[in-house]
Parts: C-alpha cells; sequence; structure tokens
C-alpha cells in the first residue's frame, strides 16, 4: 500500500522546469455542464450588466499571455531547488 501511495505521488510530481500541464489525466466522457457557463454566472454576479465587456477584456489579456508565451518560451522559475 505504501508502495502504491509513492507512486502516486511520485506520478504527480513536476520537475521545476517542466510544464505543470504536462500530466493531465482526460476524460472521453462529455462535460458536466456547458463550457463557461460557471464563469459567466460569477462574471454576471460580480459585474452586472458589464460582465461580457469585462470577460472580454480578461480573455484578450490571456491570450496576449499566452501568445508571449508561446513566442519567448520563457523557462519556469525557480530552476534551483529551494531547500539547499
Amino acid at each position: 500500500r505504501q508502495q502504491q501511495l509513492e507512486a502516486e505521488q511520485q506520478e504527480m510530481y513536476v520537475e521545476a522546469d517542466q510544464d505543470l500541464y504536462r500530466n493531465m489525466k482526460r476524460s472521453v466522457e462529455p462535460p458536466a455542464e456547458r463550457p463557461g457557463e460557471r464563469r459567466m454566472a460569477e462574471m454576471e454576479k460580480l459585474y452586472g450588466d458589464e460582465a461580457a465587456k469585462i470577460l472580454a477584456m480578461e480573455t484578450a489579456m490571456q491570450l496576449i499571455f499566452d501568445r508571449n508565451c508561446d513566442k519567448k518560451q520563457p523557462k519556469y522559475w525557480p530552476i534551483i531547488p529551494l531547500k539547499l
């Protein structure tokens, strides 16, 4: 049992210089709710009538960030272990 737990923890471990989303499990089941439905409800609760405009601005900022990360491919920080 202990070896199985350690194997699961090792599987979840991500090196500092690796992509955080590398080990995401995928499913063939359909989603339980429509994509973005919960997020839009939260935005409407926070911002009311301006929710769509603010969500569009946030999406544009995220796309710019993602595009720059894809173009420049920065190193994840810190690359050295914190326990010295």
